[in-house]
Order: C-alpha cells, then sequence, then structure tokens
C-alpha cells in the first residue's frame, strides 16, 4: 500500500479524527508544520503520525521542520 506522504487538511482530520482536531485547529497545524503547493495547504504523514503518536516535542527539535508563524 503507497500511503501518501503528504496530507490535505481534511485528510488529517479524518486520521486524528474529526471530534478531536476541528478545522481551525487543522489549519493551524497545516501553516506550522505543512507545506504550500499552489493553492494546496499539505502536511507530511510524518507530522501527523507524530501529533497522534505523542511526539510533538520530538518535531521542535527535528532539523528541516521548523515551526513558521505569521
Amino acid at each position: 500500500m503507497n500511503a501518501p506522504k503528504l496530507l490535505t487538511v481534511a485528510e488529517l482530520r479524518e486520521v486524528l479524527g474529526p471530534d478531536r482536531v476541528g478545522r481551525d485547529l487543522a489549519y493551524a497545524i497545516a501553516r506550522r508544520y505543512g507545506v504550500r503547493l499552489g493553492k494546496r495547504l499539505l502536511v507530511p504523514l510524518r507530522v501527523v503520525e507524530a501529533i497522534a503518536e505523542g511526539r510533538m516535542e520530538e518535531l521542535e527539535k527535528t532539523p528541516g521542520v521548523e515551526a513558521r508563524g505569521r
């Protein structure tokens, strides 16, 4: 099975559970850890997995995965 390496915000919510992650939080995660390809905002699968497994502090320390704010 080839799982996509980049997920849309809707897919992020589906994986993490729409009852646990609201639309606003999903977009905040995507803006902070995701990438924009054209008009699409995509989140790497490893970020979603880290959130699901409670390893967010690991993301903060990972080179190449920098938190971006506005």
